[in-house]
Parts: structure tokens; sequence; C-alpha cells
């Protein structure tokens, strides 16, 4: 059931960050083929009347592009409010991340709900939260399986879901504690053979792009993409190469997870250690997603480290 006069091919985009730009461009230039579809994105008062600095730069870009600007705070609007500016779109695409803080993820999807926007794609762009489960030591894991329940729950607004594990750059990341390079190490969470899949965040908005314009539609369903999907194991033989040396290698048993996470309770990085010491949830084979029967070229984790620097 489609809630009546709706607008058609009206998309509003959540969020200009470090996903929600990639995904802006990405639909912007699939506009081109789709010259019907009009996109807007929701930015903050300050971010959408800058006039000066990064701000204005991102909203120069955004203009350029076409994308209306639609003011609106995910964390300070109630969901009557959010409700009322989602209501005149026919699509939602939530690239708004955990920014909003506890809850926020939530409130969104109430809103999208109450709107009747026929279609959502939740912001979902990370593990599996159903094989995850509840109890996984992260709490906004724990939220984003509530909001699977909340679609799951209804049926007037379709929804899809984009699973790409975690972004490329966070594997390498310090705080994250697997790829050390001041020390040429490499820990692994839990065992050697688990694995992780891992998307840049451009790669993520060309590929939901594809998935938002692709026939026939996906509906209720998720999508699985992946540019790369690797075991602890052959991250350390990647950064070996990588860096042309020796690799001490480190076995992070769960036990030591849980006790770092108890005497560190406001360390994120010890936190994600934990969730990604296990053998399922976060990791799927590449061969088995979108982009690979798509045959779309994506970015390997051996291809990112070439274009890097500092690592």
């Amino acid at each position: 059931m489609k809630f009546e006069n709706k607008p058609e091919n009206t998309v509003l985009i959540l969020g200009a960050g470090e996903l929600g730009l990639p995904v802006l461009r990405a639909m912007s230039r699939k506009v081109q083929e789709h010259s019907s579809m009009k996109i807007s994105v929701l930015l903050r008062s300050n971010a959408a009347h800058a006039t000066s600095g990064q701000l204005r730069t991102r909203l120069d870009e955004l203009i350029k592009l076409g994308i209306a600007v639609v003011e609106g705070d995910l964390q300070q609007n109630s969901v009557d409010e959010l409700s009322a500016l989602f209501s005149t779109f026919s699509a939602v695409i939530n690239c708004s991340g955990f920014v909003g803080g506890p809850g926020t993820q939530i409130k969104i999807t109430q809103a999208v709900l109450k709107a009747g926007v026929p279609r959502y794609f939740p912001w979902q762009f990370g593990v599996d939260y159903d094989v995850v489960g509840n109890g996984s030591g992260q709490p906004v894991w724990d939220e984003q399986l509530e909001v699977r329940h909340l679609l799951r729950a209804q049926s007037t607004t379709e929804w899809v879901i984009v699973s790409t594990g975690i972004f490329t750059s966070y594997l390498f990341e310090p705080g994250f504690g697997v790829v050390d390079a001041q020390n040429k190490a490499v820990c692994a969470p839990g065992d050697w053979r688990y694995a992780v899949t891992l998307t840049t965040p451009e790669d993520i908005g060309r590929l939901t792009a594809d998935i938002f314009f692709h026939q026939p539609a996906f509906r209720n369903e998720i999508v699985y993409i992946a540019g790369d999907t690797l075991t602890y194991g052959e991250i350390a033989d990647l950064m070996q190469a990588h860096w042309g040396t020796s690799v001490k290698r480190t076995l992070l048993d769960r036990k030591k997870l849980m006790e770092d996470v108890e005497h560190n309770p406001n360390d994120v990085g010890a936190a994600y250690r934990l969730a990604f010491a296990r053998p399922d949830g976060v990791a799927w084979r590449k061969e088995d997603t979108f982009n690979y029967r798509q045959g779309t070229e994506t970015t390997t984790a051996r291809q990112w480290l070439a274009r890097q620097h500092k690592i």
C-alpha cells in the first residue's frame, strides 16, 4: 500500500558526510539517465547556510550537482517534525551515521514509517545485524537490529538494506588495533581464520545508486556488497608484502579482549575488536555480493593501500 498524493521520483538523502557525499555524487550521476528524478539532501541549519570554509565548499558542490537542500536536525527534531519533512518524498536514503547518539536511528525510522515514505534505505551500511543478534556488546548494533524489527513489522514502506562491512580505511586506523604501522604488527581478534568485509565509501556510494535504480527493484531485502573480504591471517600477509618486512603477529583471544573492554569502558576500539572477534556476521564472501554478480569492480584492500602514503 502507498500513501496517496506522494510525489514521484523525489529522493531525500540524510547527511552529506563521509558516506553521504559519495552517495549524493553517485545519485546525481544517475539522474543524468533518469531526468525526472529530483534529489535533495537534509542538512543542519549551519551547514545549509554556510558562508565560508569546508561547509561552504561542500554546499557549493551540492548546488553544482543540482541537489536541493532541506533544513532539519536528526538529533534535535522530534519524530513528528522529521515525519513532516520526510512526507513529501518518495524515497529516503539514510547516510547519517551514528553521530546523533543513542536512539537516533530508531527515531529516524519511526519518522519514515509515520510519514509513509514508499521506499527507505536505512543506515545499515555495516555488518549483518541479524546474524550478530542482540548482546554483541555494541549498543548501537542492538539498536540497528531493532530498526530491522520495526521495518519488518509493517508493510507500507518498502525497505532495502545495503550491507557493506566496515569502511576500508577503518581497518587500518590505529584506534581499531588490528594494523599497527608504527611497530609493523598485526593483531587478530579471536582467531586468525576470522574474516572481515570492508568497502570504501566511494564504492558504497556507487553501488547504493546502482541498487536504488536496479530493475527489477529490490524490495524488503538485504543486498550484500564488498570491496574485499579478508581473514586476519590474510591481512597480516598483505601488510608484510606492503611493508616489505616481517610482521609481528599477535592473537587476541576473547578473554583478553573482554578484559580490555572491562578495563577501558570508553575505548571504542576495544569494544569493536571484541565485536569483530567472531566467525560470522561481520564478513561474507565477495563472490556472493551484488557487485560481484554485476561484474562491478571494487577497491580491494591491496589497491587501497597502494594509494596511501602514511601506512
